[in-house]
């Protein structure tokens, strides 16, 4: 659009005339015509007169090819302002000159046969004719049966069903009979084909047909020819009549004139009235001026030319429009299409302002928008990309195949407000989503491939890794929140120092377009090296945007459904940018696309080329149906003079043709050239990646057609505050483009838009030769006339009925009192349906034309339509090919299921299995549950395992009742009360059915907060069961207040284990602020020994000094975890223990150390998470990066069943793992002991022989006893001796000689001989140098527990170690094999 606009290159002038001056010339009008007293009517100076007067006031000065300059003013498409008033300059003169573009109607009598065949043709089809139908439209091979036949027959003709079967089959049979004895039909067995020498028959009598039509059709043209030549002549004569008696006349008439003058001359003439005559003598010569200039311009007119100047030009001459030219229709926008076309004259109004603003493009992408794009930009952008030009296509990530239309129906559900209704969006936007964002935390290396990210640098490292992590919190119901942490991570990363490294690219800007339209336009590198204006926001952009508004819901916890439709587009738009940005794959694959259909062209435009060539050698040259007459006697003459001089007859000269081609290579050419335009059309489909407009109307309106959903034509009209001021004069510096969708989708529509171009101008006459050619489209326009067919369909039902119900009384009237009283009783009965039937049927049509009034279709379906069963179908046909020989529900008891947890499952519909969201959280929760108890029964005291479970329900139930689940206005909600009644009795298994109190009153507070009640429930008892809460809280168990025993050499080597991150936090003092990378390492390392030491403050001040790390620039970073050190009382120790610190090892692993700036280039960037997502990870004992504490924070601050979900995700992944550990360990015990499968009795009487650190789990009990155990591999170790719970494993202990041990601070269950075990204050004497370094550590650290704990049982005792001396042990640092 911006070239075109550039390309007119207009210089105009403003306007200097003003009203005021409009009005004084006004008012001298009307005194000098009351002055003068003269009845001849002046034309008026009009606006557009008056600015005409101004170029040809001094018109006889002006050379022939002098420029002139006009004033723009505004282009209507209204006829009124194209034509000239009454009171306007005349233009007779020119619309006399212009040639008729039509030819007068011919009135010609029409033959006796065409008007028989006209009636034949509109009539019904003969038998016959609709057995020849038949058997040309099945297209067998060996011919049609009879009964194949009558198939077709019956089910496409109408008029035959009424005809009883006999008749119908007697009537075939005959016209098979009477083809084949016609010579029509040929029969094959009990089959008939068309005959060949019929076809060849009917061609050849078609071909005489159409001969003798010509002929009569020329013989009636010469008749008219005469006619009008004889019309031409009186018209003549009777014109030559007029003119002598119009010029007596003018004669007469100029004689009066000459005596009035002489009467006139005898008065005195004062100046004033002089002056006055000579301005009316002035104002006739600049008309008469101006009307030449005109029509010399019109005739130097060569079409087409360019549309803003022709139609500018139009409108200052006064020239009217062509009368073949209509006016342009109104068309609708494009979310109308979601209403059929005999139904959008009853839509309220207010739905009309709905769609209106829904279909606005905030900036129009066409002229350089920024992301404000609209509604339908971005939904069209999105279709485009899964499903159209783009059409991305992976098995891993499967996107059912869906249409434009089907993604506005189901916008239209967030814009009616059925999704907030209903708790939930529909599946298929539900889908889109989580595949956009499976398809970014994905990785994008394949097996067996080298790694992508090889050239990447160290922020682009660092984001893929982030964005992977996001992964593990990803499911159906989570996705929004997790699309935030998403946007959040592209934010932090493109406002962080990382996104400027090389090869990244900028953020997305506003792009002025202000210069294309300015008359002093500035220089490209003016244009390239002017600085923009910063944004706030670097990935975002406005914050009052719309992807601006939709983050800042988002991070406020809102639910997805709560969302505008505008802003999920948005958001949804760029996640398949940034998918088509970050995915190389498919950048290859759209550039391949346009050399193989380069490749289609060149192969279709060579088989044109080949198979004409043939064709001419074939058939050869084509004749002229008569020879064209020749104007030059001359070259007449020559030629006589030559064919005597060559003394050849002319019959002689005329050889017959001989073809150089077969019949073979004839019919090979023409197959070649179809199965080239074939292949080319559907090339066009498959491989195109981008659809540009396909042409641009007068107003610079783009025209878009989709190949893929080839059923409307797509307008995108700029609003006329959003044009150029060449084209409008508004004359604004810069340049804001706004435009808005519409969309022709109806024949009659798209006739009124085409006779509505004027292919006077350049762009419309492409518009007009495109739009001819779209055979598809015009295929595919929907037809108002088929949309009456249910009105009628209506009509025709209560005629029958009432005929039915009219013959009923007749009969019942007619035979009362002659009948028996049974047969009577029979007909008052058949009548009294018949009458029911009809008020039931009267009851029906009047709903069903309530509902269309309200502009939707009641026997539409809405699951069909919002893409909610294509979606069900995608994972039913997955399941259907997945080989998998687990049952349904084993499946179903998955823990794990919640991640790959189908979207419209969580549309609560019983046609495709969907429950409802807050069930399939329930559903998880209950199976890990379970899972659980199988493993540890319950235990608690104040609340039973039923009740537990019953609040889920309670829960769940709660929710689908205050769901209403509809799609479109006239679904009916009786169904959801039934279905939330059958989905309180699954969600209660395995209890029965309970009632809940006043659960329709629970709003969504209370129930997120007891779900959020019974996974904080649930994640403790996965936490003890595993024994790392026991673990955990050993570690940080404190001496007593009274215990005085504690020796000086144990606190010190406590104190020095926590103390342990001060020194390598003091460290930082002797380094160089521009090491990044070695104080990066070093402040990590500081955490882990911290979090180790269970100081999670300490541990979480750190991590905050490390996010403040940039590439080159550590000294915030580092200054920050120094001051974290002076808050703790700095560190006193001595310079040895920070030699401890090995600034070797720690650049060793970082590449490129040699100088700072390399170190700095090669070194790992701190993670762009933002904490809210880091402190998800705290379940189950936590991470590196998170602990229980945040976990216990994060739920705490969960709002919205989303962040729950994404909780729940993160929970059950941790758990799962957990528990299936804690399940095998568990399965190692009962091989030790020789349990069977069932875990009721034992197989074998003797525990077989094992190795003692083979890891085991137990539901035991942890008793006060403390010892030391040997376990193969390991030292002497600190432990408690355990109690199973379990009576088959108690039993297979006792008197066996073994004993069930576990380690002090650590969860690992052991299975020791009991000669192994020791009291814990017996001295074992051992030589540690023989284990690694990290064994040794941690014995120290359970050593220094169970002394605690130790002493905490023995208050008062004296300790045992106080005067014994620690052992002297050497510890050498060992590598890991």
């Amino acid at each position: 659009r911006s070239r075109l606009l550039s390309e007119a290159n207009f210089n105009f002038k403003p306007s200097e005339t003003n009203k005021a001056n409009r009005d004084k010339k006004k008012a001298a009008n009307m005194k000098r015509k009351s002055n003068s007293g003269e009845t001849t009517k002046i034309p008026a100076k009009t606006d557009a007169n008056k600015k005409l007067y101004t170029v040809f006031g001094d018109s006889a000065k002006k050379t022939p090819g002098q420029a002139i300059n006009f004033t723009p003013t505004e282009t209507e498409e209204s006829s009124s302002d194209c034509e000239m008033s009454s009171n306007k300059t005349p233009v007779s003169a020119l619309d006399k000159k212009k040639p008729s573009s039509k030819s007068p109607k011919k009135a010609s009598k029409k033959s006796p046969s065409t008007a028989s065949s006209a009636r034949k043709k509109s009539g019904k089809p003969t038998y016959l004719e609709m057995v020849h139908d038949a058997i040309v439209s099945l297209k067998d091979r060996t011919g049609s049966s009879v009964p194949a036949i009558s198939k077709w027959v019956l089910a496409n003709n109408e008029h035959v069903k009424s005809a009883s079967s006999n008749t119908f089959k007697n009537r075939i049979t005959t016209s098979i009979k009477q083809g084949v004895k016609d010579g029509r039909f040929t029969k094959v067995k009990s089959s008939f084909k068309i005959n060949v020498e019929f076809v060849k028959k009917e061609k050849a009598a078609a071909r005489a047909k159409e001969a003798a039509k010509r002929k009569i059709e020329k013989q009636r043209q010469k008749e008219i020819d005469k006619a009008k030549q004889r019309k031409k002549m009186e018209a003549e004569k009777k014109k030559a009549v007029e003119e002598k008696k119009k010029a007596d006349e003018e004669k007469k008439k100029a004689d009066e004139e000459k005596k009035r003058k002489e009467k006139m001359l005898v008065k005195v003439l004062t100046a004033e009235e002089k002056a006055e005559a000579a301005q009316k003598k002035k104002r006739k010569e600049e008309a008469e001026a101006r009307r030449k200039y005109i029509e010399h311009q019109l005739r130097k007119r060569r079409y087409p030319i360019e549309d803003t100047k022709l139609h500018r030009e139009d409108k200052e001459w006064g020239v009217k429009t062509p009368k073949d030219v209509m006016k342009r229709p109104t068309l609708p926008h494009t979310l109308t299409c979601l209403i059929p076309p005999h139904l959008r004259t009853n839509t309220p109004k207010k739905y009309w302002g709905t769609v209106a603003n829904a279909s606005a493009s905030g900036n129009g992408p066409l002229l350089g928008g920024n992301n404000e794009r609209g509604l339908v930009t971005d939904a069209i952008q999105v279709y485009h990309f899964f499903c159209g030009d783009v059409g991305f296509n992976d098995a891993d990530f499967p996107v059912p195949k869906f249409t434009l239309k089907t993604l506005f129906y189901a916008l239209d559900e967030v814009l009616n407000g059925n999704a907030k209704e209903a708790k939930s969006l529909p599946p298929l936007l539900t889908h889109l989503f989580v595949t956009s964002l499976r398809i970014l935390t994905a990785s994008q290396q394949a097996e067996g491939e080298d790694p992508v990210d090889a050239d990447l640098g160290p922020g682009e490292l660092r984001l893929q890794k982030d964005i992977s992590k996001l992964k593990d919190g990803l499911n159906a119901v989570s996705w929004s929140q997790i699309c935030f942490f998403y946007v959040d991570l592209m934010e932090r990363y493109y406002t962080a120092d990382a996104s400027l490294e090389e090869g990244v690219l900028p953020s997305e800007g506003i792009l002025d377009m202000g210069y294309f339209w300015n008359n002093n336009k500035k220089d490209e590198d003016e244009i390239e090296t002017e600085p923009q204006e910063e944004t706030k926001n670097a990935y975002i952009g406005d914050s009052q945007g719309l992807l601006g508004k939709a983050y800042s819901k988002l991070m406020s916890q809102a639910e997805p459904w709560t969302l505008k439709a505008d802003e999920l587009m948005a958001l949804l738009r760029t996640l398949t940018d940034d998918t088509m940005a970050r995915r190389l794959d498919l950048a290859d694959d759209i550039a391949g696309r346009g050399a193989k259909l380069n490749e289609l062209s060149k192969a279709k435009r060579a088989a044109i080329v080949k198979f004409n060539k043939v064709r001419l050698a074939y058939e050869g040259p084509k004749r002229p149906l008569r020879q064209k007459k020749s104007d030059d006697n001359e070259s007449k003459g020559e030629n006589k003079q030559d064919e005597q001089a060559d003394g050849e007859p002319k019959e002689e000269s005329e050889k017959p043709f001989v073809p150089t081609a077969t019949l073979q290579q004839f019919v090979a050419a023409e197959k070649a050239h179809s199965k080239a335009i074939e292949a080319y059309e559907s090339g066009l489909e498959k491989l195109i990646s981008k659809t540009d407009p396909i042409a641009f109307d007068r107003n610079f309106n783009a025209i878009y057609f989709f190949r893929h959903d080839p059923t409307m034509l797509h307008v995108e009209q700029l609003k006329q505050s959003s044009l150029p001021s060449e084209v409008l004069n508004f004359g604004e510096p810069t340049l804001t483009p706004c435009s808005s969708w519409h969309m022709i989708d109806t024949k009659p529509l798209f006739e009124q838009f085409l006779a509505s171009l004027d292919d006077r101008g350049h762009r419309e006459d492409e518009v007009l030769r495109i739009c001819s050619n779209l055979t598809i489209l015009k295929r595919r326009l929907q037809d108002e006339k088929k949309e009456n067919t249910r009105a009628m369909a209506r009509e025709r039902d209560m005629e029958e009925l009432e005929r039915r119900l009219g013959n009923a009384r007749s009969a019942c009237d007619a035979d009362d009192g002659r009948r028996s009283g049974r047969l009577a009783g029979m007909a008052r009965g058949d009548l009294k349906n018949l009458e029911d039937n009809i008020k039931q049927l009267a009851k029906s049509h009047k709903e069903e034309e309530r509902q269309e009034k309200l502009g939707r279709d009641r026997a539409s379906d809405y699951s069909l339509l919002t893409g909610l069963q294509a979606v069900a179908d995608l994972f039913a046909g997955q399941r259907a090919t997945r080989s998998n020989k687990k049952s349904q529900n084993d499946n179903q008891n998955d823990p794990d299921l919640l991640a790959n947890i189908p979207s419209h499952k969580l549309w609560m519909d019983e046609s495709v299995g969907g429950n409802g969201t807050l069930h399939v959280l329930v559903e998880a929760l209950l199976s890990l549950e379970e899972k659980c108890d199988q493993l540890s029964p319950w235990t608690r005291n104040d609340l039973t395992r039923k009740a537990w479970r019953k609040q889920l329900s309670d829960a769940s139930y709660a929710w689908a009742i205050d769901c209403v689940m509809q799609l479109g206005p006239s679904a009916d909600t009786s169904q959801q009360d039934k279905y939330s009644s059958e989905n309180e009795d699954a969600l209660s298994n395995p209890s029965k059915k309970q009632k809940v109190s006043s659960a329709s009153g629970t709003s969504l507070a209370n129930i997120i907060s007891t779900l959020k009640l019974c996974l904080k429930d649930l994640e403790l008892r996965v936490f003890e069961i595993s024994g790392k809460k026991r673990a955990i809280e050993e570690a940080d168990t404190k001496p007593g207040n009274g215990d005085a025993s504690l020796d000086e050499e144990d606190d010190h080597e406590l104190n020095k284990r926590r103390n342990c991150w001060k020194i390598k936090i003091n460290a930082l003092r002797r380094l160089q602020s521009t090491r990044y990378g070695l104080i990066r390492d070093i402040i990590v390392a500081a955490i882990t020994v911290a979090r180790k030491s269970h100081l999670n403050q300490i541990a979480a001040e750190l991590k905050a000094a490390l996010q403040l790390l940039r590439p080159g620039a550590a000294a915030e970073a580092k200054s920050t975890a120094i001051k974290v050190l002076e808050k703790y009382g700095g560190y006193d120790g001595s310079d040895d223990e920070n030699d401890d610190v090995d600034f070797d090892e720690f650049a060793a692993a970082n590449a490129g150390d040699a100088n700072a700036d390399d170190e700095a280039d090669g070194a790992e960037i701190a993670s762009f998470l933002c904490d809210e997502y880091r402190m998800i990870s705290g379940s189950v004992g936590g991470d590196e990066s998170a602990v229980t504490s945040d976990w216990r924070d994060a739920i705490k601050d969960c709002k919205s069943v989303s962040r729950l979900a994404v909780l729940l995700q993160s929970f059950l992944s941790k758990a799962d793992d957990t528990l299936n550990q804690m399940k095998e360990e568990r399965d190692n015990l009962d091989s030790i002991l020789g349990l069977n499968a069932k875990r009721t009795s034992r197989y074998k009487s003797s525990i077989k022989k094992h190795d003692s650190s083979t890891a085991i789990w137990c539901n035991a009990k942890l008793t006060s006893k403390l010892v030391k155990a040997r376990v193969n591999g390991f030292p002497w170790w600190p432990a408690h001796v355990c109690v199973p719970l379990e009576s088959v494993v108690a039993d297979a202990l006792t008197g066996s000689g073994y004993t069930l041990i576990s380690s002090v601070g650590n969860p690992g269950m052991f299975v020791v001989n009991e000669k192994e075990i020791v009291d814990f204050t017996e001295d074992t004497d051992e030589d540690l140098t023989q284990y690694d370094k990290s064994i040794v550590n941690e014995l120290h650290e359970s050593t220094a527990i169970a002394k605690k704990l130790w002493r905490l049982q023995n208050l008062g005792v004296a300790s045992p170690w106080s005067k014994k001396s620690r052992p002297c042990v050497i510890e050498e640092k060992k590598t890991a094999h």
